[in-house]
């Protein structure tokens, strides 16, 4: 969870409210447990064993019970966002990624402990690499897309940002159950955060106030400038 929060936070702090960001962390924590724990219960541990039972594991998760389950995690990520200091402060999208880094990161650990526990099942290194996967992987993507979330919604989109996040959130959680098993999708993963990686800071920038967006150009102007006279010197 701590890699997730750097880049994008670090880049912006202090040009966002730092606080109300870390209380979203806790508000992720919270639901990130819940969800995480509903989720694997009753959705990955169904599909656990049909695949340990030799059922292939491209078949997935129960699609009824995955739909439901990213439709009511989307939509209660819609009603923490909607809240008044988020809106006022136009932070959807930096509460958002906060609120994501941390539910990524309570489903990578009960996603971890399970392929940790699982000796029998697979080898030492494909438990390890998976587990780094899931710590490292799962909070960044699922920051990505909550922060995408609260971008649409502060576009004004509402039901639009639960449709779309859903959608991508099945998809997201459909790959990390099927990477459990074959550890090399994680490559997919990590391609499709390099494709977002770019829009992200777009994404915070919208959010800024007119105030913070003029501070920040002084403070990169400053440092583009300090950069110039530095190489001369060096000449």
């Amino acid at each position: 969870m701590g890699l997730a929060w750097r880049g994008v936070m670090t880049q912006y702090a202090g040009f966002y409210d730092l606080t109300l960001a870390w209380s979203h962390v806790l508000w992720g924590c919270v639901l990130g447990a819940l969800v995480a724990s509903l989720e694997f219960q009753t959705l990955f541990i169904p599909y656990y064993e049909l695949v340990i039972g030799g059922t292939d594991a491209t078949q997935g998760p129960n699609l009824f019970v995955l739909l439901w389950f990213v439709a009511m995690h989307s939509a209660a990520a819609h009603l923490i966002l909607r809240r008044t200091k988020v809106r006022e402060a136009s932070a959807q999208t930096t509460s958002g990624w906060a609120l994501g880094a941390a539910m990524g990161g309570m489903q990578g650990l009960f996603l971890s402990a399970q392929l940790l526990n699982a000796n029998t099942a697979f080898d030492a290194s494909h438990r390890w690499l998976g587990a780094a996967a899931f710590g490292l992987l799962l909070p960044r993507l699922e920051a990505t897309l909550t922060a995408w979330q609260g971008h649409l919604m502060l576009q004004g989109r509402r039901l639009g940002a639960v449709f779309r996040a859903a959608a991508w959130r099945m998809v997201l959680l459909t790959l990390a159950y099927f990477a459990f098993f074959q550890p090399l999708i994680w490559l997919v993963a990590v391609v499709v955060l390099l494709s977002a990686e770019p829009r992200v800071g777009g994404w915070v920038w919208d959010g800024l106030s007119p105030q913070a967006k003029r501070a920040l150009r002084r403070v990169r102007a400053e440092r583009a400038r300090e950069m110039r006279n530095r190489e001369r010197e060096e000449e």
